[in-house]
């Protein structure tokens, strides 16, 4: 018997998904027609499931978009602007946040740079910044992603970028403030998700993610799911007693000669400087081996690589690509190509992942999928 009614269930909220989905890949509203023709199912099962969409609230009645003469036929539309989401990227230098409905699609983008030191302070701040006249009392799950080992419970362990937090219950703190489910983790991990399910890495199960920029960052996606590892610290090459990626690495912060910055040294680098582009060699040479080391040991199917704009993206994949190369000793290896989703990977990692991680509470139905789509298709590409 139980058997029988959990089949039921499961078979119900297949449908719902399937219903729900459908409406959401929508830009008007549908008949039951055209519900059941898009779905599969039959006309009773889809009046069936729009009842119980009605009453959560996913679904309203609305005008169809056509109508011929003769009494109009019943429609309906996904009521995607009754709840949000939002992911924020919280580092030393301040916080981007973003707002989307639950379609996944973006209402708000801000970013804010702190007054004095980037707290926790920054993160509300943020989201109503992000928010403008958007009522935030409809928001349903908050995603962050914070620089260090960040625990399952939201906890940040260790971090070299913001001190001062180390032990805070991060998740907690916030879901006291905000009143909201808050999913925690680290921010170079959320990048390589984003990147994954909607960048660069797309149509990839095994992705190496490699971010160049104040310091160097790995992370790894294994079959579509985040490699935390038993301790959190897969990834974290940093966290080994003595290691140095490079000569110009200085308490984890790559320090230049040419240029102030990693991303000034690309740009002039991909501009032809040659004093530049002997540096970033020099540079991917020293890395060469550590980077040959992970994909050795994950055999990714792509690594991708962020470093300065995309625009100089050359500059550092090609000398990268061959000095990982000169490493190896197999002629199998996987493309480097360039991010993406850029400095936006974070905070749309953050959001994605609170769809994730919180899709039940946010639809009130079972196993609907995150709208990866939508959250990354309206990136400007071009934006680093």
């Amino acid at each position: 018997m139980d058997t029988a009614r959990g089949a039921a269930q499961a078979e119900r909220s297949a449908n719902q998904v399937a219903c729900l989905r459908f409406l959401a890949d929508a830009d008007e509203a549908r008949t039951v027609g055209a519900i059941s023709e898009g779905t599969g199912l039959s006309r009773p099962t889809v009046h069936a499931v729009l009842d119980d969409l009605l009453e959560t609230g996913l679904v309203e009645a609305a005008s169809p978009a056509t109508a011929g003469p003769g009494r109009p036929a019943r429609a309906f539309r996904f009521a995607r602007e009754t709840g949000l989401v939002a992911g924020v990227d919280l580092g030393p230098r301040g916080a981007r946040a973003i707002i989307c409905d639950l379609s996944g699609r973006r209402l708000g983008y801000a970013e804010l740079a702190p007054e004095r030191k980037a707290d926790l302070s920054l993160i509300p701040r943020a989201l109503d910044a992000a928010a403008g006249s958007i009522d935030l009392g409809r928001l349903r799950a908050v995603g962050v992603g914070l620089p260090g080992v960040v625990e399952a419970d939201g906890r940040l362990r260790a971090s070299l970028a913001m001190p001062d937090l180390v032990g805070l219950p991060v998740a907690e703190l916030l879901a006291k403030e905000l009143e909201q489910p808050i999913v925690v983790d680290n921010d170079i991990k959320l990048a390589a998700l984003a990147e994954q399910r909607g960048g660069a890495g797309r149509g990839y199960s095994d992705v190496v993610y490699l971010q160049i920029g104040h310091r160097l960052s790995v992370s790894i996606v294994l079959n579509g799911v985040i490699r935390q590892g038993r301790h959190r610290l897969a990834g974290e090459l940093g966290a080994q007693r003595g290691m140095r990626w490079t000569r110009n690495a200085q308490r984890g912060q790559l320090v230049w000669s040419v240029r102030p910055s990693s991303a000034e040294v690309l740009s002039a680098a991909a501009a032809g400087d040659a004093d530049a582009q002997a540096e970033v060699e020099d540079f991917c040479a020293q890395i060469a081996g550590r980077i040959a080391t992970v994909l050795l040991v994950v055999d990714p199917e792509v690594v991708v690589v962020r470093g300065g704009a995309l625009q100089d993206s050359g500059a550092l994949l090609r000398p990268l690509a061959a000095a990982v190369e000169q490493e190896l000793v197999f002629p199998e290896r996987p493309p480097f190509v360039a991010s993406a989703l850029g400095r936006e990977a974070v905070v749309l990692g953050a959001v994605g992942n609170a769809f994730d991680r919180c899709s039940s509470g946010i639809y009130g139905v079972h196993d609907y999928p995150s709208p990866w789509t939508h959250i990354t298709h309206e990136l400007e590409r071009t934006t680093q």
